[in-house]
C-alpha cells in the first residue's frame, strides 16, 4: 500500500444569490433613465395634440360663422353666443369637449376679438369690424400654458391663420412639414 495521502481541504462551494436590493436599484435606475429620455417627447406629443383640439374648434366657430352670416344679412358677430355656444368664452377640455365655463381638464379659453390695430392678443390680426370680420382666439391656459412654440391660436374670419408663439405660424398650424 504506500503512504496515506494527505488530507485534502475541501472547499464547499456556495452559491451566490442574487442581491435583491441590487436588482431593485438597477431597476430603478433603469426606470429613471427612460422616465428622461421620454417624458420631454410625450409633453411634446400632448401639447401637440391639444392644439390640434383648440385648432379645431377655430375652425368649427370659423364654420358657424359664416352660416350665422348666410342667415343674418347685414348683422355682426358680437360673440360666441350669437354662433349657438352657451358663453360669451368657452373652455376646450383635454378630451376635445366644449364648456361655457372652465374645469380642471381645460387646456384652452376661445372668444372672439375685433381688434383693429396688431396686438399680441390677436397674435397681430386684425378684423375689419365693420364688415363683420373678427379673430378668434384660443388662449392656452391651466397644463397648456407651458406650450410656448404656438402659444395663442388666432384665426381671423377671412381665414388668416396666426400664433403668439416662438414657432412659425405655418409649423403650428400644420401647413408646413
Amino acid at each position: 500500500m504506500g503512504m496515506p495521502q494527505p488530507l485534502q481541504q475541501v472547499q464547499h462551494r456556495t452559491e451566490r444569490k442574487p442581491d435583491f436590493s441590487v436588482t431593485l436599484i438597477l431597476l430603478l435606475i433603469a426606470a429613471c433613465l427612460l422616465t428622461v429620455a421620454l417624458l420631454p417627447r410625450y409633453k411634446d406629443y400632448t401639447l401637440r395634440e391639444h392644439r390640434k383640439l383648440a385648432k379645431s374648434v377655430l375652425e368649427e366657430v370659423l364654420l358657424r360663422s359664416q352660416d350665422w352670416q348666410t342667415t343674418h344679412r347685414g348683422r355682426r358677430i358680437t360673440s360666441l353666443e350669437d354662433l349657438g355656444y352657451g358663453a360669451a368664452a368657452v373652455y376646450v377640455t383635454s378630451d376635445g369637449t366644449v364648456r361655457g365655463s372652465a374645469n380642471l381638464s381645460s387646456i384652452y379659453r376661445v372668444g372672439l376679438t375685433f381688434p383693429t390695430t396688431r396686438t399680441p392678443d390677436s397674435c397681430g390680426l386684425i378684423s375689419d369690424h365693420a364688415q363683420g370680420g373678427f379673430v378668434v382666439v384660443a388662449v392656452p391656459i391651466q397644463t397648456q400654458r407651458i406650450d410656448t412654440q404656438c402659444a395663442r391660436l388666432c384665426l381671423g374670419s377671412s381665414g388668416q391663420h396666426q400664433t403668439s408663439g416662438t414657432e412659425n405660424a405655418d409649423k403650428c398650424w400644420n401647413r408646413t412639414p
